[in-house]
């Protein structure tokens, strides 16, 4: 069983002696939860000591950090997220005993209806509908979402993307559309909010070998976790096949 501990920090912000940001962070081991070094380590006392030290000199892009208590060894990193088989420079390293320290994420507000529940992953958290049926092809899907005031799933970025992956591969563990796409030029893959599929990301996201474009109609991102169920990462297929699906409730949709 996973041992789950949360650690209240109160935080003075530098430069407004009146604000007082309230976090909780939560323990988790290298391999459940990693996080991007954001600079050099330096020794603390505890956690709290090492994650206020990493809030005061790199402010709200230390979202997580990782610590060794035996040393009191301290790594100041960015947003934690689940681990990705192609980000090698993500710490905690494998087989490493040091902790990770991670701030959980703001929630978003999630109305519950239509079988909408929070979903989290080393504290990136999203409204999603995971569905139990499949839809007729990645259109049918993209409608259904809009009928319910969401849209298919947007994992723009390397959080929430793992969310979305471990979210998939935990709770329904099929063949499932994301919403990314190339339907309007071939190679351009586009997020469902209209933002286009980074050069960085476009690093990780993938299987191997993917995106491959076979018979040259593979314009929609796909998870195969039933195909593929021990590898990190999509496949572009055909839009047409029959498959489950992931809406996302949020602000823009």
């Amino acid at each position: 069983m996973t041992l789950t501990l949360w650690i209240f920090l109160a935080f003075e912000v530098l430069g407004a002696s009146s604000e007082v940001r309230q976090f909780f962070l939560k323990q988790a081991s290298g391999q459940d939860c990693q996080t991007l070094q954001l600079g050099e380590s330096w020794i603390s006392q505890s956690p709290i000591t090492c994650q206020r030290e990493c809030m005061s000199r790199y402010s709200e892009n230390c979202q997580a950090v990782v610590y060794n208590g035996q040393i009191g060894n301290c790594r100041p990193g960015s947003i934690a997220f689940g681990p990705i088989e192609k980000v090698t420079t993500s710490i905690p390293e494998s087989g490493s005993s040091d902790k990770l320290y991670y701030v959980r994420q703001p929630i978003p507000p999630c109305n519950t209806s239509n079988n909408f529940a929070l979903y989290d992953v080393c504290g990136t958290s999203a409204c999603l509908y995971l569905s139990t049926s499949v839809a007729d092809n990645y259109s049918h899907a993209r409608l259904l979402c809009s009928q319910m005031n969401s849209r298919l799933f947007v994992g723009n970025t390397m959080a929430k993307f793992s969310m979305f992956w471990y979210t998939t591969k935990t709770y329904m563990n099929v063949n499932t559309y994301i919403g990314l796409q190339d339907i309007d030029v071939e190679g351009n893959f586009v997020w469902e909010n209209g933002e286009p599929l980074s050069d960085e990301q476009y690093q990780y996201i993938w299987l191997p070998e993917e995106p491959s474009n076979g018979a040259g109609d593979q314009n929609c991102a796909v998870i195969q976790h039933a195909m593929y169920p021990e590898n990190f990462g999509i496949d572009d297929d055909q839009c047409y096949w029959k498959k489950y699906y992931v809406c996302e409730r949020c602000e823009q949709c």
